[in-house]
């Protein structure tokens, strides 16, 4: 018994020894150089830190940092879309003059003013370069169809978006493809869809008859002057509902059918084409000798019918 007590007092003072023993070392190797170097950093980062950006110079206004829109590379612009696209892109954005290559979130920003043109299908990419240099790739819409309407012409790509009328002049008609017959007005601002399923069949045909705008190769080859919209039935029709006619230069009309993909028993594109074709190259065109005729072209066999005068279309 005695001898436990005994063991017991010596562990009490050892450890009544052990401790200051401990804090001493912890407090020596706290006041270290080193150590209090240290922690002198870590002070003065957790109260500086936050006042970093406002006491280190801005160098984003010199001029070294900076590039005007002369240095802002974009993708050239196709025929048909108005050389003026960088320059309605700053104002309309409102966007300075000079650009500031370290302006946050420039590239962002850049892109986002671009996608807002209506000439401007996509924002593919914009690269800020070391060499004060914006390289911005873009993807522009294109016309496929001019729709004729009770208030003038309106040009459309081939999704049927709107396009700016006052980048055309009256002569722009006649070499595009046409549709007549829409009793409807754009719904929306240009770069808006137009918003009626007759003119979103219309452009799908129009871009299928003449792709990636070459007129040439089906469109003036054939004698084409319109597409014929038909009156809907009802008042939100879909694609299938829909069966369009083109009217040739002489007068003919062609049944042509309903717009790419609405109906997978008509014969395709391609296959409509090649028997117009070979109309033409069997009596020389669409219209003559006997025409102008009533062509359909939606089934099997090729329907020739000549048009007596009074059904006869006038186009111009």
């Amino acid at each position: 018994m005695s001898a436990r007590k005994s063991d017991s007092t010596d562990r009490s003072k050892s450890a009544g020894r052990t401790a200051p023993a401990v804090a001493l070392s912890v407090r020596r190797g706290i006041f270290q150089p080193a150590t209090l170097w240290w922690l002198a950093c870590a002070l003065l980062a957790v109260v500086f830190l936050p006042y970093l950006p406002w006491m280190t110079p801005d160098l984003s206004s010199r001029p070294e940092y900076q590039v005007d829109w002369t240095s802002v590379a974009v993708t050239p612009a196709p025929r048909g879309v108005p050389d003026r696209v960088v320059e309605e892109v700053r104002t309309h954005a409102q966007l300075p003059e000079h650009l500031s290559l370290l302006q946050p979130g420039l590239a962002k920003k850049l892109a986002q003013a671009f996608e807002a043109h209506p000439w401007i299908e996509r924002v593919n990419r914009v690269e800020v370069k070391r060499q004060r240099r914006i390289e911005v790739d873009l993807t522009y819409r294109r016309v496929a169809l001019v729709v004729e309407t009770s208030r003038g012409f309106y040009p459309v790509d081939a999704a049927s978006v709107l396009l700016p009328p006052t980048d055309f002049a009256p002569e722009d008609v006649h070499r595009l493809p046409v549709c007549r017959n829409v009793k409807t007005l754009p719904q929306g601002a240009a770069g808006e869809k137009w918003g009626d399923t007759v003119v979103e069949c219309a452009a799908r045909i129009a871009d299928s008859i003449a792709p990636a705008g070459d007129i040439d190769r089906n469109w003036k080859r054939l004698g084409f002057a319109a597409i014929l919209a038909p009156v809907p039935k009802v008042a939100d029709p879909l694609p299938e509902d829909l069966s369009f006619d083109i009217a040739t230069r002489g007068g003919s009309i062609i049944r042509w059918g309903r717009a790419p993909g609405a109906d997978a028993l008509e014969p395709s594109v391609d296959q409509k084409l090649e028997r117009l074709g070979q109309l033409v190259q069997n009596q020389g065109s669409l219209d003559a000798p006997g025409g102008p005729f009533k062509i359909d072209i939606r089934y099997d066999v090729v329907s020739l019918q000549a048009l007596d005068d009074a059904r006869r279309v006038i186009v111009r």
